[in-house]
């Protein structure tokens, strides 16, 4: 009943014994559970072993819910406002249970966030990494995160501290972000690598502002971060793994369930994974209950908190600072608990009355549920019947759609063809006019050329005909010499016969 699941065993064969420090300060996974104790429950779960509900407000989401993002060093950091933000955002995993709603899975490695992002259309999007998800595997594009987990805002207020008065309605969220890219800006720091989120030079160009850029600085106590000037302020110290550490008290998170069908933490919200803070407080009450049902609730004894944590060196006065400092918040964890338990006396002994008394009601709900059962039983046949119709109508929608896609694309083709033939037409025209002014200007030069030619033959016939008339005047002129000298030779001959 309280083994962990095969995935919990193999995290932690996978895991290291512990983290790289981020400054001088060490704790074990007990800090986790004592220090969370307060401000949720913890539940046996059987694929990630312990995991923690918290105690928040109605309609809670993590990366979400009462913080805002700041720019450091390694990237985009969640600045939460809950006392128990500093575990819970920057260690371990989030994911959403049907009936538990949002659980927290405890990792040893910080980070500014572990989240994945993504951009587009105006928005950036982020949702929490389920467990087992490596920042390879979130950044390689096969890592499909559940529609439900996104929250996106507008890119122009991104690094708002009221940022949460600006989140997108989950429905549309799905649409968004279907229609963005995934962003793959890292940060590493000492071999480790981070999930930055958008690049600063985007993020200052988006909201037309300088983006400063916030000092991590190492705080020496859990609490809430703070952010001081130009310094964020966290507590994020190394986490060294404790095998035999345990929480106080954990709930069977089957045993619960089946004794509390209808007591659900989850519920949906708008489409969102949202919380149901009555029913996570009936959870917290059974778990902090005197006298508990064991079938339900394990009690596990207080572990010696002197002895130091296997994997830690046996002297060091670092540690040893970090176990007194452990024992001292102990202290006041312990109080509240003896506190809680003696206002919870009269309210469970007022439990057991009214249980008592509602029994008669509850045979006669268990009466209804068997009278309801064929009722729901043909409500469930009609929700199926009306989602077949919705699919059916879907995909005829989908088919009109394609269709008009089909008809767009065939008369952008057509028109794109018409636009071609215009242009091929023109082309033709243009080459027919060039060869028409072509043939025409060969003919007009052809016609000059004989025109040119027909003068040349007629000024040769002019000279010709004028060299003739002047042979012609010649030989006449010469035929009349000639005869004028006979003339004259007779006449001369004349008187001698005489």
């Amino acid at each position: 009943m309280w083994g962990t699941g095969l995935l919990a065993l193999l995290l932690l064969a996978v895991s290291p014994k512990q983290s790289k420090a981020q400054g001088d300060e060490y704790i074990s996974d007990q800090e986790f559970y004592d220090d969370l104790e307060p401000d949720g429950t913890w539940i046996s779960d059987p694929q990630y072993g312990n995991v923690w509900v918290p105690n928040a407000e109605e309609g809670f989401r993590p990366y979400a819910t009462r913080g805002h993002w700041v720019m450091t060093d390694y990237g985009n950091t969640w600045v939460s406002d809950y006392r128990w933000g500093w575990a819970t955002f920057h260690y371990g995993r989030w994911r959403y249970d049907d009936y538990y709603g949002w659980e927290w899975i405890p990792g040893h490695t910080w980070a500014p966030a572990w989240v994945s992002w993504r951009h587009g259309g105006g928005y950036y999007g982020w949702a929490p990494l389920q467990p087992g998800i490596s920042i390879n595997i979130s950044l390689g594009g096969g890592y499909h995160v559940p529609d439900n987990y996104w929250v996106c805002a507008p890119q122009e207020y991104i690094n708002r501290p009221n940022i949460y008065n600006y989140y997108v309605a989950p429905q549309r969220s799905v649409t968004i972000i279907r229609n963005t890219t995934i962003i793959n800006n890292t940060y590493v720091n000492n071999n480790v690598t981070y999930i930055a989120g958008p690049r600063r030079d985007d993020v200052r160009r988006y909201t037309r502002q300088e983006v400063p850029v916030y000092k991590i600085n190492n705080d020496r106590r859990p609490g809430a971060v703070r952010v001081e000037n130009n310094t964020l302020n966290i507590y994020r110290p190394a986490v060294n793994r404790t095998p035999n550490a345990q929480p106080a008290r954990v709930v069977d998170a089957n045993a619960y369930r089946q004794q509390n069908p209808n007591q659900a933490i989850a519920h949906r919200g708008n489409g969102a994974p949202a919380y149901n803070r009555v029913n996570a407080g009936r959870l917290a009450q059974a778990a902090r209950d005197p006298r508990p049902d064991n079938k339900v609730v394990r009690v596990n004894p207080v572990p010696n908190r002197q002895a130091p944590p296997a994997g830690r060196p046996a002297v060091n006065p670092g540690q040893q600072r970090q176990e007194q400092q452990v024992q001292q918040r102990q202290q006041p964890v312990q109080q509240r608990q003896q506190q809680e338990q003696q206002r919870q006396q009269p309210i469970q002994q007022r439990q057991q009355q009214e249980q008592q008394r509602q029994q008669p009601v509850q045979q006669r709900q268990q009466q209804e549920q068997q009278r309801q059962q064929p009722i729901q039983q043909r409500q469930q046949q009609e929700q199926q019947r009306q989602q077949q119709q919705a699919q059916q109508r879907q995909q005829q929608q989908a088919q009109q759609v394609q269709q008009r896609q089909q008809q767009q694309a065939q008369q952008r083709q057509q028109q794109q063809a018409q636009q071609v033939q215009q242009r091929q037409q023109q082309q033709a025209q243009q080459r027919q006019q060039q060869q028409e002014q072509q043939v025409q200007q060969r003919q007009q030069q052809q016609a000059q050329q004989r025109q040119q030619q027909e003068q040349q033959v007629q000024q040769r016939q002019q000279q010709q005909a004028q060299q003739r008339q002047q042979q012609q005047a010649q030989q006449v002129q010469q035929r009349q010499q000639q005869q004028a000298q006979q003339h004259q030779q007779q006449q001369q001959h004349r008187p001698n016969h005489e």
